[in-house]
């Protein structure tokens, strides 16, 4: 099975992948709605608007041929009116053989800072956490050799919704500047308040 979370295509450049319709949600739905209908209600109470831009664009793209994960930036919310975003509607996408769902999340111009500095403990061959504030999924990569798998690893934490964890290994070594590209791309599209 091709992964829905292939990188084809130069870095940085709109993700206008196809979904599966073996697809299953691995956050359970309760969950997900509640953490969307919450949202909504706060973006409604506050005027913000969903802005939607040219297409998807992919912030973390971790496959090989059988599986993969993928993070991918969908548009740009905006509460205040101005030609700046206050955070970003996205989702994880985790895609194998076995399990397969993908998740919602925001994020802010912190948590965009705080994976650049994770993509400096990776290139450096360290492991690495992302998001680990407990108000979204957790992600966590160890690209080290020396883990059960002996390849790079991603996984994958639900912590607010279904508290699902899954592990992804990948066979091929990520390109850690290709990931950089892809984060100056949404950050060159999506100009986030601080």
């Amino acid at each position: 099975m091709k992964p829905e979370t292939s990188c084809a295509g130069p870095a940085g450049a709109a993700a206008t992948n196809t979904e599966p319709a073996s697809v299953t949600t691995v956050a359970a739905a309760t969950g997900r709605q509640s953490r969307r209908a919450d949202y909504e209600y706060a973006s409604h109470r506050k005027g913000s608007t969903d802005v939607p831009d040219s297409g998807p664009l992919k912030l973390i793209c971790l496959s090989d041929e059988e599986q993969g994960v993928s993070l991918r930036v969908i548009g740009g919310m905006s509460f205040s009116g101005t030609d700046q975003y206050d955070a970003l509607h996205a989702e994880i996408v985790v895609s194998t053989g076995f399990v397969s769902g993908r998740v919602e999340l925001y994020l802010n111009a912190y948590d965009l800072d705080s994976w650049a500095e994770v993509l400096e403990s990776l290139a450096a061959g360290r492991k690495a956490a992302w998001l680990e504030s407990g108000r979204s999924p957790r992600i966590m990569i160890d690209p080290t050799e020396e883990n059960e798998s002996g390849c790079t690893e991603v996984s994958v934490c639900d912590v607010t919704g279904s508290q699902v964890f899954v592990t992804v290994p990948i066979v091929h070594q990520p390109d850690w500047v290709a990931h950089r590209q892809m984060l100056a791309a949404v950050r060159s599209r999506f100009r986030l308040e601080r």
